[in-house]
């Protein structure tokens, strides 16, 4: 199930995915009803399961769904870390913890402690686009006594408990290391490095996540940290046009003091400074990677004066806009 160029002839059944499941060793059982099983394609696309290193898997996916579907998989101890980068998955229902939902672009992580058993559905004509990776505990014995010493002991304490489900901030650097691996450029040996180190380093940026969320919520408590959470996904969303404090404040349920404390604790600025840092960041990418002109940039994220933009442009990047290296011509 190695990740190939999506292709409608690229179509799974119930059978293949049995059978994948035994060759790859991805060690869990999908749990059939003999009378149901059947050639019928279940969703055309592709698929990744691959062992890169003893006990971590880089899993991913680019599919469509050819009918209404459910199955059930018997998944053992293990973390599943994955991320939606486009389409919709259904909720992953996991026996005796309910429903776990997963928001496009919101890193998620899944610990079973103890064997579990999970159901995911599905609908007729629903595309999914996703990557992902699994830890088994073999994974972290190999580093003995010293795994209680690195960023690898916040993951590894997942595993203590019967089950844990969290959902981490969205971090553009964890998402662009996640697309590297659905876009691997390469093939043989170099496509298995390759999809070796991006996944090792998923794991390093999922790791710090992790750590640096539970100094937070440590630091805040979990309702204030979960608070100031939503406040920058409202402001990422509207960078543009974003709220004023005050109704920022009343959407997350905080008054506007404490919101203030909390923001700057959380990510080291203002209110202010966030949304201006952030739409200086968004405008450097439509000028690099998209070819607008500074003036379009600029107005894109906010801007309606292009000399307060290049002025701000230039005070956060140290140069203006137009001195883009990269930078094409218009």
């Amino acid at each position: 199930m190695n990740m190939q160029p999506a292709s409608a002839r690229d179509e799974f059944s119930r059978t293949d995915l049995m059978r994948e499941a035994v060759e790859r060793c991805l060690r869990m059982e999908i749990a059939l009803d003999p009378a149901q099983v059947s050639d019928a394609p279940l969703f055309a696309g592709t698929l990744m399961a691959e062992e890169v290193q003893p006990g971590l898997l880089a899993t991913g996916h680019d599919i469509t769904y050819s009918q209404d579907e459910s199955i059930d998989v018997h998944v053992g101890p293990s973390i599943t870390f994955g991320v939606l980068l486009s389409g919709g998955e259904g909720p992953l229902e996991i026996a005796g913890h309910g429903p776990v939902t997963q928001e496009q672009g919101r890193p998620s992580l899944i610990a079973f402690g103890a064997p579990a058993i999970c159901r995911r559905s599905w609908r007729k004509g629903q595309r999914s686009q996703a990557i992902g990776f699994t830890l088994q505990p073999e994974f972290f014995s190999r580093f003995g006594e010293t795994v209680n010493e690195d960023g690898l002991a916040t993951l590894s304490r997942l595993l203590e408990g019967d089950f844990q489900s969290v959902s981490l901030p969205k971090s553009e650097r964890l998402l662009s290391a996640a697309r590297k691996n659905l876009e691997n450029p390469y093939t043989g040996p170099l496509r298995h490095i390759f999809l070796e180190s991006n996944t090792l380093s998923l794991i390093v940026e999922t790791a710090q996540l992790l750590e640096k969320e539970h100094l937070l919520v440590d630091k805040l408590g979990r309702r204030h940290y979960e608070q100031v959470m939503h406040a920058r996904e409202i402001l990422d969303a509207s960078l543009a046009d974003p709220p004023k404090t005050l109704d920022l404040a009343a959407q997350v349920g905080v008054n506007v003091t404490t919101l203030r404390i909390n923001f700057r604790a959380a990510f080291g600025t203002t209110i202010f400074g966030y949304v201006r840092d952030r739409r200086l960041q968004m405008a450097r990418l439509l000028i690099l990677e998209h070819g607008l002109k500074v003036s379009e940039a600029g107005y894109r994220v906010g801007f309606s004066n292009a000399a307060a933009f290049t002025a701000a442009y230039r005070r956060h990047f140290g140069h203006p806009p137009t001195r883009e290296p990269e930078m094409p011509s218009h």
